[in-house]
């Protein structure tokens, strides 16, 4: 790059993205456009072990070096990933490595804490609104830029042979025409004809000429794409500023981000390209030249910019894949010999049912106006109907569970990493022998308080011997049995997966806000009944049983469980619920202190305010003291305390999540399975 190019902010640019800009503005020298053919052509570039698509800057960057380098797989991978799988470099005739100087760098951002500089935990984010989650990442996030080196799929020794895929000799592409065709029917209409291909901000239509007057189909699906991208600035989708001034900076800018959003979307939808299908309008040219030498940031807003188009577009693809689900209009005749219309669905374990509970029609019209209803549900709006006879129904329903049974038995085939916490109940009682121990008889011989020499001990036995517990504490500090004898003493123990902790932790906290004892069954009776459907949909997802007291077919659950929410906004109100935690709080939570200690939690559920005191581990009497004066002192009606040891205070939220709201992954989770 000359030194007129060498701007401030051209050298405050990393390395490898200095490498971007001198390339792309070699491309635009030659008048080829922002870059060779090559560049856009063949599949994006994804990680060889995950599988995972590499985007934004990254996506460029891993292009440029393809198109460099002349290579043909799209699958990179790190040197350690490499070693993993016992893969090695190739070597050239003589004997060298292909791996030398063969990374490329690439770019992440990892989140930190702006006060302790420690990675940020997003766990911190639980239970907080969009809003709040933004406000604290702008005050108490900053990311910080990382690097690792990649090598592509074609140097390595051992990696298996890639999947190539097969294109149309006429260059036709299912799926680009199924999401252009959508995008028209669903958000820009398109209109064809003429000999100018554009898009319309004041009526929202995109117009290209016949498909006949390409020169491909690859053309077609270029051209089309680059104006969907253009669409995707319109308020009532990603919002940009679309000046139409073809002569102004904004307009030329907006041409960018299309330019690189198309050919993102042609790497994602497997479009061939034989030729160059991009745009080099020498106008737009010259404007990307002056503005990226002006601010070479600007190529990798625009590139960002095209990263967010690419995932607007390519998420309604999603919705093209509509789950069908399939339906049988049956005709039967009342007790009066006259002709009634029912409708029958798939249902869970390959048998049909009757749906709108086998309400049975006058009419047809009627009936489907009613079924029409209820597929405007949420459970079922995103579903694709599909009227089919009866005995077609019954085969897919037979097919469909046949299919979720084979899901099934894979999955249990899949052995669980054995836990160094959770030990199955199983295994603990085969572990444990049916012998009960002897007692024994504890010598206080030398023992007691008359054992102790120093002044000060005996008043802290003293003194914990006269609090609410003392009584308690003499007759175990002096040996003396309080739980009755040991022949007859009952322990009891508690086994819980993930979820069904997530979902008793959510229920204590629920009851804590409302002033009801949802725990011991008190409460509003849809409160109760929203938890036990809830807790039928985790069983469902532990392949165990579902309760009796629920229907047997999860989709009647699930649509009971949004049903409930829907009228009552109980999800909503688990995440409204967030705990002002004080300023000590926050302050100790950053600290980088992890000594043990005693802590003592008070949680205002009215005003939804959450104190702790701290004291150091040899501080109990302290503790004690206090925390027995809250207990005298505390209104019973708003406010809970309870004193803990913990080995850190970075336990302390762990150990009693419900004294922190922290149920934002029970809420997040039950979302998921309603979806």
């Amino acid at each position: 790059m000359s030194d007129e190019l060498k701007t401030s902010a051209y050298d405050k640019l990393t390395p490898q993205r200095k490498l971007l800009v001198d390339a792309v503005l070699k491309n635009l020298e030659k008048g080829t456009g922002l870059w060779e053919q090559g560049w856009s052509g063949g599949s994006a570039p994804v990680s060889a072990i995950t599988g995972k698509q590499y985007n934004g800057v990254n996506r460029i960057f891993l292009l440029l070096a393809s198109m460099e380098k002349g290579y043909s797989d799209n699958r990179w991978l790190t040197y350690k990933q490499m070693e993993d799988k016992g893969w090695r470099f190739k070597t050239d005739e003589e004997g060298k490595s292909l791996g030398k100087g063969a990374g490329v760098a690439i770019e992440y951002f990892e989140l930190r804490d702006k006060e302790t500089k420690q990675p940020f935990d997003r766990h911190t984010l639980d239970g907080m609104t969009a809003e709040e989650r933004a406000e604290y990442m702008d005050e108490n996030v900053y990311p910080l830029r990382k690097y690792y080196r990649v090598f592509n799929g074609d140097v390595i020794e051992g990696i298996p042979e890639r999947k190539r895929a097969e294109h149309d000799l006429a260059g036709q592409n299912a799926r680009a025409e199924a999401l252009i065709g959508f995008w028209s029917d669903t958000e820009s209409p398109i209109r064809y004809g003429g000999s100018a291909a554009y898009y319309s901000p004041k009526t929202d239509e995109i117009h290209l000429p016949s498909k006949e007057d390409f020169v491909d189909m690859p053309e077609y699906y270029s051209t089309a794409l680059h104006e969907i991208g253009h669409s995707t600035g319109h308020e009532k989708r990603l919002n940009r500023s679309l000046s139409s001034d073809r002569s102004s900076s904004e307009y030329a800018t907006e041409e960018l981000r299309a330019e690189i959003a198309s050919m993102f979307l042609e790497q994602d939808l497997g479009v061939a390209v034989k030729d160059k299908h991009i745009e080099n309008n020498s106008a737009y040219i010259a404007a990307w030249k002056s503005a990226i030498r002006e601010d070479p940031n600007i190529l990798f807003k625009a590139i960002a910019d095209a990263e967010r188009i690419t995932k607007f577009v390519m998420a309604k693809e999603k919705e093209i894949k509509k789950e069908t689900e399939p339906y049988a209009v049956v005709e039967e005749t009342d007790e009066y010999g006259a002709p009634v219309y029912k409708v029958m669905m798939a249902a869970e374990h390959g048998q049909t049912q009757y749906a709108l509970s086998g309400y049975p029609f006058r009419s047809r019209e009627a009936l489907m106006a009613e079924f029409g209803k209820m597929q405007e549900l949420p459970f079922w709006k995103d579903k694709q109907f599909e009227e089919v006879s009866r005995e077609e129904l019954e085969a897919r329903s037979i097919k469909r569970a046949e299919e979720q049974n084979a899901k099934s038995e894979r999955l249990s085939k899949i052995q669980e990493e054995k836990s160094d916490v959770f030990v199955p109940p199983s295994e603990a009682a085969a572990s444990t022998t049916q012998e009960k121990p002897a007692a024994k008889a504890v010598d206080m011989t030398g023992r007691g308080i008359d054992s102790l020499t120093r002044m000060e001990d005996r008043e802290l036995v003293e003194r914990a011997s006269a609090t609410k517990q003392g009584a308690k504490f003499s007759a175990l500090f002096n040996g003396i049995a309080v739980l009755g004898s040991e022949e007859n003493m009952l322990i009891e123990i508690q086994y819980r997966t993930h979820l069904q902790h997530l979902w008793a932790t959510s229920v204590e906290t629920m009851g804590l806000f409302r002033k009801e004892a949802i725990k011991s069954g008190q409460g509003s009776e849809e409160v109760k009944r929203f938890f036990v459907l809830v807790s039928a949909l985790f069983a469902y997802k532990e392949n165990q049983p579902l309760p009796p007291n629920v229907s047997q077919n999860i989709n009647e659950v699930i649509y009971e469980i949004k049903l409930l929410n829907n009228r009552n906004k109980y999800l909503e109100f688990l995440s409204g619920i967030r705990v002002a935690v004080d300023k000590q709080a926050q302050n100790m939570y950053k600290s980088k202190s992890k000594s043990s200690g005693y802590f003592i939690l008070i949680l205002n559920y009215v005003s939804r305010r959450l104190r702790i005191i701290p004291f150091l581990s040899n501080q109990i009497e302290k503790a004690t003291f206090v925390y027995n004066s809250i207990e005298k002192t505390r209104n019973s009606d708003s406010e809970d305390a309870v004193l803990v040891r913990v080995s850190s205070v970075k336990k302390l939220k762990s150990a009693y999540p419900n004294y922190f709201s922290d149920i934002g992954e029970f809420i997040h989770i039950v979302k998921s399975y309603l979806n």
